[in-house]
């Protein structure tokens, strides 16, 4: 077997024998195309992508690994190919997704020199910081790593890897299939886990649990479906438990008004899969934590290190750990009553809107969310639908312009309907992929939410030198084109009637929704207000 083909081998094994295969996604260039070749022969259990940059074939195999909870791969030349996709790597990093990232390297000799061939750059010592596993495979000794890599990958908390082939070795025998990985193991006892969580529960009268999207790929309803206690969760894992009449909604500097009330008056909180990642010193957060018990599980030991008071970690993997307990009945109807009160509370056109667009969708449909105000109305018309579908963000390194990518790689990953909101200066950030759309004529509807302004940076400039405002509307340096114009240039569909929005589609399609008015994003949080004295504030605030 020659390694091209034992590698192809190797990613197979961890993930393309099911039903739907794996699938890769880049551009070629000489020193990897042995590689490509090797994966064309092996379809439909891998199949490679050719995108039209490389940063958003990263982007899709984000999307892919985020969608299926699978092993994500993306491909690209040396120097300035896998350079492309730094950004794509970051995101993987900091969105805990499973993505081996490949490139193929040829001679490479140290010197004196800056550098001693074109193109050539070791990405190792610079990427470590932000993968998992990173190497370079320079012998047929060093392909022990290539399993390792994967599998490290999708162990504990995923996250990225990296390899850099040397292209010397791709037509080269292979001499030995071992395996040399190691399973990674969480610390705690999960039996003295629940001993401790029921000795708290025994105790509180006010119990809330908070979900992360570290339960994404897991089944809440299953995992929880013994717990009648209010839950609320990250944004970002919204969609995880919504269908649950336990559950209360998303907290945040920009969440549910309930939800932050909720959180307030809980006096124990049990977090599970959720980083807890406000600020420590956040003087809207921390106050919360000075008059409660919190109980965090995290299968990763460097997010269970947090200087937070009053708090017991467990570092073990919450998908085991089975719990059944019913809280008292006033606190349910305290929740309840906050929700009824508070529900239609900070409900814009733009909210509204977009309730339609989602109302109009069955559960056979992913939505994927761009950065930017569209994703907080999205999030906010979400809750307020509640349709049993999942959601997918990028939550903590807000990649501006990565929803379109990302949901090619979500329809390989699931054969979903996909449904993409994104705003107008995020679309134009990798344009280029409407192609891929509409050469593959994939079933993805784009809903493009088209304010003319760069609209979350408004809000904040406003905020910081009032009316001097620069590189945010039309008269201050922002504009965007026509994009009726620019859906018929790659012949996808243009809607200007939510009518014509179907639930089911086989070509893609782009509903461009127009707001002239210039709707600030609200609710949100001023630094320093406790966390449920959200602005603008309610006239009867303190009766809640």
């Amino acid at each position: 077997m020659f390694v091209k083909d034992y590698i192809v081998k190797i990613l197979i094994d961890n993930g393309g024998r099911e039903t739907r295969g794996l699938h890769a996604f880049g551009i070629p260039g000489g020193v990897i195309l042995p590689l490509l070749h090797s994966m064309k022969l092996q379809a439909p259990h891998i199949v490679p992508h050719l995108t039209y940059n490389e940063q958003t074939a990263g982007f899709c195999a984000c999307g892919y690994a985020q969608a299926s909870g699978k092993l994500g791969i993306a491909y690209a030349i040396r120097g300035p190919g896998i350079m492309n996709m730094l950004t794509s790597i970051g995101e993987a990093y900091q969105e805990s997704l499973p993505v081996l990232f490949m490139t193929a390297h040829g001679d490479r000799r140290t010197s004196d020199k800056r550098f001693s061939e074109n193109q050539e750059i070791d990405l190792v010592p610079f990427l470590s910081d932000i993968t998992k596993f990173s190497a370079n495979i320079d012998s047929l000794e060093d392909l022990k790593k290539v399993d390792y890599a994967c599998k490290i990958a999708m162990q504990g908390r995923k996250g990225p890897v990296f390899l850099d082939f040397s292209s010397k070795l791709f037509n080269q025998e292979v001499i030995f299939e071992e395996n040399n990985t190691r399973e990674i193991e969480t610390k705690d006892d999960i039996k003295s886990a629940k001993e401790y969580i029921y000795s708290k529960l025994q105790k509180a009268k006010k119990p809330v649990i908070l979900i992360g999207d570290g339960l994404r790929n897991i089944d809440c309803y299953s995992l929880f479906k013994n717990l009648k206690i209010p839950f609320i969760s990250s944004r970002a894992s919204q969609d995880l438990m919504s269908n649950s009449p336990y559950y209360f909604g998303y907290i945040g500097s920009h969440g549910i008004r309930y939800s932050n009330f909720i959180l307030s008056k809980a006096d124990l909180i049990i977090s599970i899969g959720n980083r807890l990642a406000f600020p420590i010193n956040s003087k809207s957060f921390r106050p919360l934590f000075d008059n409660k018990f919190v109980i965090q599980l995290d299968i990763d030991e460097k997010e269970i290190k947090k200087e937070i008071p009053n708090i017991k970690y467990f570092n073990i993997d919450a998908k085991h750990i089975d719990l059944k307990w019913e809280c008292d009945k006033n606190w349910l109807d305290v929740c309840n009553n906050l929700k009824k009160e508070l529900f239609n509370c900070d409900t814009t056109i733009f909210v509204s809107e977009l309730e339609k667009v989602i109302k109009r969708y069955e559960e056979n449909t992913l939505f994927v969310c761009d950065i930017g105000n569209n994703e907080f109305w999205f999030s906010r018309a979400f809750e307020k639908v509640r349709p049993n579908c999942n959601v997918l963000y990028s939550k903590s390194f807000g990649t501006l312009g990565v929803a379109i990518a990302r949901a090619i790689g979500a329809y390989y990953a699931t054969g979903k309907h996909i449904v993409c909101v994104i705003g107008d200066q995020g679309f134009q950030y990798n344009i280029q992929e409407l192609q891929y759309l509409s050469q593959w004529q994939l079933p993805i509807t784009i809903i493009l939410v088209n304010n003319f302004r760069s609209g979350m940076i408004l809000d904040h400039e406003r905020k910081l030198f009032g009316k001097e405002l620069l590189h945010v509307t039309k008269e201050s340096g922002y504009s965007t084109p026509n994009f009726e114009k620019i859906a018929n240039a790659y012949e996808i569909k243009y809607i200007k009637d939510i009518e014509q929005l179907k639930t089911k589609i086989e070509t893609p399609e782009l509903y461009e929704i127009k707001i002239d008015e210039d709707i600030k994003l609200i609710p949100y949080l001023p630094k320093g207000n406790l966390c449920q004295d959200l602005e603008p504030k309610l006239e009867n605030y303190h009766e809640f």
